[in-house]
């Protein structure tokens, strides 16, 4: 009889064990929890409050996409070159963490679709007539130094007759002062810094960079990817990924 009861557990565990490996989402509701990889050095993506709790747009969207699987998240700190070993020593379900899809990892992780792009962007007053970097010629244009806004200005400064005048500045909000003072006709910051300044004025913003952000599971776990690109579609046609970015680049963190 012992002999049938061991034999028979052990089927049950194989069969359970044939199943977690195929289906991730399963397995993440038969643990009821979600645990997330991130680095909480990245305000307002993720960081840590004063009360030592896990904050930011990245905390935010990882309990919401934990609640689309009826889990609870769980935050796993690590450092951001950590994050893909999480996955790897299993620590961790999924990586969100302000996380660049690196096209050298894609045998062993796989991507969702974008939820913010954090490239850079022109912006200009929406009376002026500047709607795209073809429209910069003979303009006085404010770039932060040494960032890829700037590598991509000095582009336009060799392609563009006559050239725009390219302004210096050491940071986007800098860059964003000499704009709203008139001392320029548009500027090239970060893609936070030109959607914090959009909301605070009628500026245009043009991205111009591409530096898309994006959740990373273990290959092996592709269904769980697949299932939250359909949670952030819906999101995304309901708003509600929006009004999560726009909280947090419109604090004050």
């Amino acid at each position: 009889m012992r002999h049938r009861y061991l034999a028979l557990a052990m089927l049950l565990l194989a069969f359970t064990g044939c199943i977690t490996r195929a289906d991730p989402v399963a397995r993440i509701q038969a643990a009821r929890v979600l645990r997330v990889a991130f680095d909480p050095s990245f305000p307002p993506f993720e960081f840590v409050d004063a009360t030592d709790n896990a904050i930011g747009i990245d905390v935010d969207l990882g309990v919401a996409l934990a609640e689309s699987l009826g889990v609870k998240a769980h935050f796993v700190t690590t450092t951001y070159d950590g994050l893909y070993d999480a996955l790897i020593v299993g620590r961790a379900d999924v990586i969100i963490s302000a996380l660049y899809p690196d096209p050298t990892r894609t045998r062993d992780f796989v991507f969702s679709t974008p939820y913010f792009n954090a490239g850079e962007m022109l912006v200009a007053p929406q009376q002026s007539s500047i709607a795209a970097p073809e429209d910069l010629s003979g303009r006085r244009l404010a770039v932060v130094f040494g960032t890829d806004g700037h590598m991509v200005a000095l582009g336009w400064e060799e392609r563009l007759t006559p050239s725009p005048v390219l302004v210096l500045e050491q940071s986007a909000a800098e860059a964003l002062e000499a704009l709203a003072a008139g001392e320029v006709e548009a500027a090239v910051v970060d893609g936070l810094a030109a959607r914090a300044a959009a909301k605070a004025a009628p500026l245009i913003a043009v991205l111009v960079t591409d530096e898309p952000y994006v959740i990373a599971a273990r290959s092996t776990d592709a269904a769980l990817i697949e299932a939250f690109d359909e949670t952030l579609d819906v999101m995304r046609g309901d708003g509600s990924l929006e009004l999560l970015l726009e909280r947090w680049v419109l604090s004050e963190y």
